[in-house]
């Protein structure tokens, strides 16, 4: 990190003096991230949108505010020179040296409350632009005080800014697309949640992905802070196996397959271990109506295509997946064994025209 200036600010409030650092450079080495977007960077810190004065505490909003002054936080002036310092680099390093000494009884800023955030969300006119970077920095604080108070829940304006907030965060980008995740989260809409990482993640964003799944299937929905990048690799292997890997398309010709493919979205395994060696299989695909289908498989035994032997119908996912849990089924990726890699591959096709009807027509589907 290369430090800046140090710029000297006056507060139209109480006409206090207060100083706010800068830095010319950066990187975000052992930078921390939290889910709900929150970075603490020793090598890159970042000035909130809105703080308050350390005098009179009124809030701070520096897009409105003009330095009075500024001054060398660290002198370099000479740094370079061969052998003696010249006259002229003397002369201005005491001029650096004379200012820094006038400011230095100038208390920073201080961090804004939720409260005080909140506030002027409210009663203030400023760019459109700048509210969701303001909910979030309101969400974070709020955050801040619910880890370190142990609340799970959200108070009232909490929930009420998430909810603002769901209108303005986009799913252009993966990282909005994961924000919005973590908002329905913490929301406890885990559904939702879910629904939101339905998505084919680039490497950067795949073990961020992982993780919020984790706290979904938890259903916990307090903040947390992801692993950080030296111990992403396993998490970015298990998000990989959550998706749907397209098979190679050049082994066949789709025209000509029969039966012809039948589409499931995902390839989120479930798996019910009969005994040795053998397997009942399962996937749930949620339907334009929020509706939910399992649908059954036996082990492949070595056939080249893997074939649906049964279906069920359900009111939503949640609904799917605790039927599968009250009947033996369990996440494959979160249920380790011999049969991790057994799962079903290659293209799906229909196959309950014949007797294999084992859970809606045999009895083998408890519903408790």
């Amino acid at each position: 990190m290369l430090p800046g200036p140090s710029y000297v600010y006056q507060c139209e409030s109480c006409e206090g003096l207060f100083e706010r650092r800068s830095i010319s450079s950066g990187n975000t080495s052992r930078a921390k991230f939290r889910s709900d977007g929150q970075m603490s960077a020793p090598m890159l810190p970042t000035t909130p949108l809105l703080v308050a004065c350390p005098h009179c505490k009124s809030t701070i909003f520096w897009p409105l505010m003009e330095e009075v002054d500024s001054y060398d936080t660290y002198d370099t002036t000479g740094f370079f020179d061969v052998g003696l310092i010249s006259p002229e680099n003397l002369a201005l390093r005491a001029e650096k040296k004379a200012k820094k000494l006038k400011y230095k009884d100038v208390a920073r800023y201080e961090q804004a409350s939720p409260e005080q955030i909140a506030e002027f969300i409210q009663e203030t006119r400023f760019d459109s632009s700048y509210e969701l970077p303001l909910r979030l920095l309101f969400w974070q604080r709020c955050n801040d005080e619910r880890l370190k108070g142990g609340r799970a829940g959200l108070k009232f304006d909490d929930q009420q800014n998430l909810q603002k907030m769901l209108l303005l965060v986009d799913q252009s980008t993966d990282s909005h697309r994961l924000l919005r995740a973590e908002i329905f989260r913490q929301l406890e809409q885990f559904d939702e949640a879910r629904f939101m990482l339905d998505y084919n993640f680039d490497e950067e964003m795949a073990a961020r992905a992982e993780q919020l799944m984790l706290a979904i299937e938890r259903k916990a929905s307090l903040p947390f802070q992801f692993v950080g990048r030296d111990d992403e690799y396993d998490y970015e292997t298990a998000w990989l196996a959550r998706r749907y890997a397209p098979e190679d398309p050049t082994r066949f010709n789709f025209a000509e397959l029969t039966p012809p493919v039948f589409k499931i979205g995902n390839r989120d395994w479930w798996v019910k271990v009969i005994g040795m060696l053998c397997h009942n299989w399962a996937l749930i695909e949620r339907n334009d109506d929020d509706t939910a289908t399992v649908y059954f498989f036996q082990d492949q035994g070595g056939k080249e295509r893997p074939a649906i032997i049964d279906s069920l119908s359900f009111a939503g996912v949640r609904e799917a997946r605790q039927g599968l849990k009250e009947n033996g089924f369990e996440l494959l990726k979160t249920y380790p064994g011999p049969w991790m890699g057994c799962e079903p591959k290659g293209f799906i096709y229909d196959d309950r025209g014949t007797d294999h009807l084992i859970y809606s027509n045999l009895g083998y589907w408890s519903n408790k």
